[in-house]
């Protein structure tokens, strides 16, 4: 349950995306007298850190501490069948794959990523051709916050994953597995490995990958709750 004092909290931050709705990531930088050169780089940075002035947080904390809720944006494409669906997988947080190990799901540090989300869709992609991103459109806004049934289905894929880690098999984990997160690859390259649990008190080299909202969840659970008339208005 949402309560009155998250609301109150996001209110300013609500009515600011209210109002670039419709809005292209061009507007938005001339509203804000943002130059290229000074613009911090990607859509996701000009709205969360730009537009919202939430800093970029790569603790574990939630990106608004005092009501435990995350800010995410989520890229959306119009297909030529005239139908939403999402862009790609949203990162939620790195995995360290020692820290994991030894987790509980009660003392998991993704569960503060998880728990209550503002999410900021926009468009990056129409008619199977990615837009430029100064002409992505801000679209809606919704904020997530998991049912009970919901989260066991997150602790199931978080206890898979963990398994994975702890027996050893960290760099065999999979986009695959899960069916609302997913252990993707985040890293310069494959080459891009760190240290992770052997399974029998050492230490092996993995990939680095990161915890994923994988696109069965946000195209199930967000994209349905969206009002995406405004696009309507643009095109008339």
């Amino acid at each position: 349950m949402i309560n009155s004092n998250a609301m109150r909290v996001l209110a300013p931050l609500l009515e600011k995306i209210e109002n670039s709705r419709g809005k292209t990531i061009r507007e938005i930088k001339s509203e804000l007298n943002i130059e290229r050169e000074n613009m911090i780089k990607g859509a996701s940075g000009l709205i969360i850190e730009n537009l919202l002035g939430i800093p970029n947080n790569n603790t574990d904390d939630a990106d608004i501490p005092e009501i435990g809720c995350e800010v995410k944006t989520l890229p959306l494409q119009l297909n030529r069948n005239g139908l939403f669906k999402v862009k790609e997988p949203t990162a939620i947080q790195m995995i360290d794959y020692f820290k994991v190990a030894k987790e509980t799901w009660e003392t998991a540090k993704i569960r503060k990523k998880i728990t209550f989300t503002f999410w900021i869709v926009f468009l990056a992609k129409e008619g199977g051709l990615p837009l430029h991103q100064d002409d992505y459109i801000v679209l809606d806004w919704y904020l997530d916050h998991p049912c009970n049934s919901e989260t066991e289905i997150f602790k199931k894929d978080w206890e898979e994953i963990q398994d994975f880690i702890i027996r050893g098999l960290s760099d065999e984990l999979s986009c695959s597995m899960g069916e609302y997160i997913e252990p993707k690859t985040k890293g310069a390259n494959n080459q891009d490995k760190t240290d992770a649990p052997d399974g029998n008190g050492g230490i092996l080299k993995a990939r680095r990958r990161a915890f994923y909202y994988k696109k069965n969840y946000t195209n199930n659970h967000i994209v349905p709750n969206l009002d995406l008339s405004v696009l309507n208005r643009e095109n008339n």
